[in-house]
């Protein structure tokens, strides 16, 4: 399937049916691009004959629905010239809507992670930790609980570093009893023509050990030699 397809089958997969695979939703939304994203809705509505957008607000509900509406919606600022004196202003914006009045104001959290930059939310993340004795994670899990507090802490780990956020995701796949499949295959097979490399680059440093290692302790057969294909040379 073309890259498009590949992302629609997915979200598909993780509306349909009894229970929402929130993980799969904020995954994908948050990691593709604006033009991306118009291409995927466009191959949903054509493929399944309904709307993105009325699925997930038919499948999901309250702070969660708004933040992936707003994620697959909203065009991000694409400037990587970072604008300081916004990103300060950023941080003390977020303190105060969360740590600040003790209960968290997810829209004002959802409007600034949904439309900075990459670069721009990593400055603002370093300024956050200036003023709070907690980084903005750590915050988020304090303030929040459920579907909204991990979809906004993914928000935050995809705009720091989208590559470590996968290394992350695929640790958790084959950590302890059993493994993850759907998540190990999603993983390798999307990233593959995208920043595959730069994951198995983060995986080492992360975990001191090499993805490969790892999906060979975990799996066998032709399945394992068809995910260490994807992952290029050792």
């Amino acid at each position: 399937m073309p890259p498009a397809h590949f992302d629609a089958f997915l979200l598909r997969r993780a509306t349909k049916g009894l229970g929402t695979d929130e993980d799969v939703l904020v995954e994908v939304l948050a990691t593709r691009s604006y033009a991306e994203l118009q291409e995927i809705k466009k191959v949903f509505k054509q493929e399944y004959q309904k709307e993105l957008e009325q699925v997930i607000k038919d499948e999901t509900s309250g702070d969660f629905t708004a933040a992936l509406l707003a994620m697959l919606n909203t065009k991000r600022y694409q400037n990587t010239v970072v604008d300081m004196e916004q990103a300060r202003k950023d941080a003390k914006i977020l303190f105060e809507a969360g740590e600040g009045i003790g209960k968290a104001n997810v829209s004002t959290f959802i409007n600034i992670l949904t439309t900075r930059s990459g670069p721009q939310l990593s400055k603002t993340f370093q300024h956050y930790a200036a003023i709070s004795d907690l980084t903005l994670p750590k915050a988020l899990q304090l303030e929040l609980k459920g579907d909204i507090e991990d979809c906004l802490i993914d928000i935050v780990k995809c705009a720091w570093n989208t590559p470590a956020f996968f290394a992350e995701k695929l640790n958790r796949a084959m950590k302890g009893h059993g493994t993850r499949d759907h998540t190990l295959i999603r993983i390798l097979v999307s990233r593959s023509e995208v920043d595959l490399q730069k994951v198995v680059e983060e995986y080492r440093a992360m975990f001191d050990r090499t993805l490969h290692e790892d999906i060979v302790n975990d799996t066998k057969g032709h399945y394992q030699k068809v995910l260490l294909a994807l992952c290029g040379p050792y």
